[in-house]
């Protein structure tokens, strides 16, 4: 199967009021697709960064978000075994449990989400960052290899991370408004960040 970027380079646009709730199963169904090189829903806002090379902060920056979402490439210490690098930039990412099934509509186990809190002892940003990690099920993998041709995805996963700092600071009220941000305002096309993403057909 055969990935065709003209048919999935579009854009997400964080429109006015928009806001991305998908459950732990909607979840899976768009990783699901992404590692079979299926396209993406246009308003789907999730990412491919190497998101175990940084530390969160970094793909937080100038960004309103609290939480983002990405595709990310899990790497191995040693090809021999099943253990992912964690450690990224000045700290690294714990495991706050084994593991919960996330499974179909029928039942079926899609794949597992795993908890996870950024570690930096003696750090403002220690346990101030948090992700959960969506991956897929061996079974699930093992059919894939069958039925999909150039199947090279099999160790991604869609991480959902969140900062627990960041709040809104309270907004001092005042009667007039200057003519800067009243022309800011109504020249914004109330699409906030358009960035290119690839587009979704969630039929599975």
């Amino acid at each position: 199967m055969a990935y065709d970027e003209r048919k999935s380079s579009s854009y997400s646009v964080y429109t006015e009021g928009f806001r991305f709730h998908p459950t732990d199963r909607e979840l899976m169904k768009y990783l699901l697709h992404y590692v079979i090189n299926k396209p993406l829903p246009t308003l789907v806002p999730i990412e491919q960064e190497d998101l175990y090379s940084k530390d969160p902060w970094v793909f937080f920056d100038g960004r309103k978000e609290k939480t983002m979402y990405f595709f990310t490439e899990l790497k191995k210490k040693k090809k021999e075994n099943m253990r992912y690098v964690r450690s990224v930039g000045s700290g690294s990412w714990k495991s706050q449990d084994k593991g919960k099934a996330v499974i179909s509509e029928r039942g079926s186990i899609l794949g597992y989400k795993r908890s996870l809190r950024y570690q930096w002892k003696a750090s403002e940003h220690d346990g101030q960052w948090l992700m959960k990690e969506y991956s897929i099920s061996d079974e699930v993998k093992k059919q894939l290899r069958k039925r999909v041709r150039d199947y090279n995805k099999e160790n991604y996963v869609l991480c959902r991370v969140k900062r627990k700092k960041g709040e809104d600071d309270p907004i001092e009220q005042k009667e007039t408004i200057e003519t800067e941000e009243l022309n800011a305002i109504i020249d914004d096309p109330l699409n906030g960040v358009l960035k290119p993403v690839a587009t979704l057909n969630l039929t599975l």
